[in-house]
C-alpha cells in the first residue's frame, strides 16, 4: 500500500508522473531495516520527502527518472539509519539540507502529510473510510485493498486455553476490523487490557505496549508473533526493561511480511522461532 499512496501522492502535484509500479517490496524493506518505520503512514511520508528532495535537487519531476538518481532509497535510508532511524530522522536529513527559501514551501504545500495520510487510508479503506476514519473518500471511493485482504490466520489451531492480545501500529478502529475479519474479535476485545493501538500512541520498536498488555494480562510467558524486524525489535527492548526480569517474552517471526526470504534468516537470527507463516507456529506448539 505504501508505494501505491506514494506515486498517487505524487501525481495529485503539478506536472508529475508516478507510476503505480513506482516502488518494490524491497525498497519498502529498507525502511524497515532502518528502524522505526512500522507505522505505514510513516513509511510513506519519508518515501514522499525523498522524492521531493530529489525534485529540489535535480530539477526533475519524472518519479521514474528520480529513482536512479541519487541519494537512491539505499543511501537515504543508510543515512537515516545512522541518525537512529524513525521519521524524524528522515524529515532533518531533507530538511537541513534545504534553502532557507524552500523551508516556507515544505509543510502543506510540497509535504502534505494530512494529504498523503487521506490517500493512503482511502486506498486501503475505500468505501470502510467512514466507519474507520470519519471521512468519505475524496480521491478513491469504492472498494479499497482491504477488500483483498486474505485472512493469515486458521483460527482453529488457536488454542482456547491460552489468553490473546494484541500490540499493533494499527489503529484502533483498523485493529477492531482486522478481528473481525480474522474471527478473533470475541477473543480479543478493543478497547480492552488485550490490547495496544496506534490510538494509544504505540510505535513499535518501543516497548511500552508490550509492558502495559503483558502485565495488565498478568503473563509471565508470553509469545510475540510478528513479521517485521521492528516486531523483533520491540521483544529484545522489552528484555532490557527492569520488568521483563519476571517475564519470559519468546519471539516467533513468519515470513508473510515484506522481509526478502534470503535475508530472513540473519535478519530475525535473534528471533526464537522463525516460521513459514502463523498457522506455522501454532501446529509447531500444539504439535499438529
Amino acid at each position: 500500500m505504501n508505494c501505491l499512496a506514494v506515486a498517487a501522492y505524487l501525481r495529485t502535484l503539478p506536472d508529475w508522473t508516478a507510476p503505480d509500479n513506482l516502488l518494490t517490496s524491497g525498497d519498502i524493506e529498507h525502511f524497515k531495516e532502518a528502524g522505526g518505520f512500522n507505522d505505514d503512514w510513516d513509511l510513506t511520508f519519508a518515501l514522499v520527502l525523498l522524492y521531493l528532495h530529489k525534485w529540489r535537487l535535480h530539477g526533475v519531476t519524472d518519479a521514474v527518472a528520480l529513482n536512479a538518481l541519487s541519494p537512491t532509497i539505499a543511501e537515504y535510508t543508510a543515512a537515516i539509519a545512522l541518525r537512529g532511524g524513525w521519521l524524524r530522522s528522515a524529515e532533518a536529513i531533507v530538511f537541513d539540507t534545504s534553502s532557507a527559501s524552500d523551508l516556507p514551501l515544505w509543510p502543506g504545500q510540497w509535504y502534505n502529510r494530512p494529504r498523503i495520510q487521506q490517500i493512503f487510508q482511502e486506498l486501503w479503506a475505500g468505501d470502510y473510510c467512514p466507519c474507520i476514519y470519519g471521512f468519505a473518500p475524496q480521491y478513491f471511493p469504492g472498494r479499497g485493498w482491504v477488500h483483498l485482504d486474505t485472512p493469515l490466520l486458521d483460527t482453529t489451531l488457536v488454542p482456547a486455553d491460552r489468553t490473546l492480545g494484541v500490540v499493533t501500529g494499527r489503529t484502533l478502529a483498523e485493529a477492531q476490523l482486522a478481528l473481525e475479519r480474522v474471527g478473533l474479535a470475541d477473543r480479543i476485545v478493543l478497547p480492552g487490557p488485550c490490547g495496544v493501538t496506534k490510538d494509544d500512541g504505540l510505535y513499535k520498536p518501543e516497548p511500552w505496549g508490550m509492558r502495559k498488555v503483558l502485565t495488565q494480562l498478568g503473563s509471565k510467558v508470553a509469545l510475540y508473533i510478528g513479521d517485521t524486524i521492528d516486531d523483533l525489535r520491540t521483544v529484545l527492548a522489552f528484555r532490557q526493561l527492569p520488568e521483563a526480569a519476571d517475564m519470559t517474552l519468546l519471539s516467533a517471526q513468519v515470513l508473510t511480511g515484506t522481509t526478502p526470504r534470503s535475508v530472513a534468516p540473519t535478519l530475525f537470527a535473534d528471533t526464537d522461532i522463525l516460521a513459514e507463516d502463523v498457522n506455522a507456529v501454532l501446529r509447531l506448539l500444539s504439535n499438529k
